[in-house]
């Protein structure tokens, strides 16, 4: 008895000699997490391969389908937003200036017009679309973009689902029907969208 009792002390010490040269070894290359700072473990990650997204970048990611990284700068994107707006304003002016012809300037240019003259006169502005969007309890601005766009009403739904973000449209978005015709700017659609 006495053997069987020392044997499996022997046994205990050996096991706990072998666990503590393991443990002696190995703990230099395993790091705890809890002891780490959060940009240490990002960059380790990021060093692996994997993609660190914030809460907001995941929620963008998951309406639109792409994260705030493949967007690009997103200051450089509003800039080009507002100048896109500023284009579509200055085209509309320069467009009603075409509508507002004189009837001394189109008799000058059927008498003796030149062939793009003559053009320009047979391809008249497209008229706006108009459509009426209706907005429901739980809709998704993603859902209410490709509406949009199914109707022709905006060109580019993703575009717009950014422009929502980066302008803080996405959350004051209002239930009810609305109005909204393919001439407006993106601001003019959010505002309407809004009220």
């Amino acid at each position: 008895m006495k053997q069987s009792i020392r044997a499996f002390a022997i046994g205990l010490f050996t096991a706990a000699i072998i666990m503590l040269i393991v443990n002696y070894f190995s703990n230099g290359s395993t790091k705890d997490l809890t002891e780490m700072p959060i940009e240490d473990i990002v960059d380790e990650l990021k060093n692996e391969g994997y993609r660190v997204l914030t809460e907001s970048e995941y929620i963008s990611m998951s309406i639109t389908g792409e994260s705030e990284e493949s967007k690009g700068d997103t200051e450089s994107t509003k800039e080009e937003q507002a100048d896109k707006a500023e284009n579509t304003d200055t085209e509309k002016t320069e467009d009603k200036n075409k509508e507002k012809t004189t009837p001394e300037s189109e008799d000058t240019s059927s008498e003796g017009g030149t062939a793009s003259d003559e053009q320009e006169q047979e391809q008249p502005a497209a008229p706006a679309k108009s459509y009426t969007v209706t907005i429901e309890s739980g809709m998704a601005p993603s859902t209410i973009s490709n509406e949009l766009e199914a109707n022709g009403v905006i060109e580019n739904s993703a575009e717009f689902i950014r422009y929502l973000e980066d302008e803080g449209y996405v959350a004051r978005i209002q239930l009810g029907e609305f109005t909204i015709t393919s001439d407006m700017s993106y601001f003019e659609v959010a505002e309407a969208l809004t009220k």
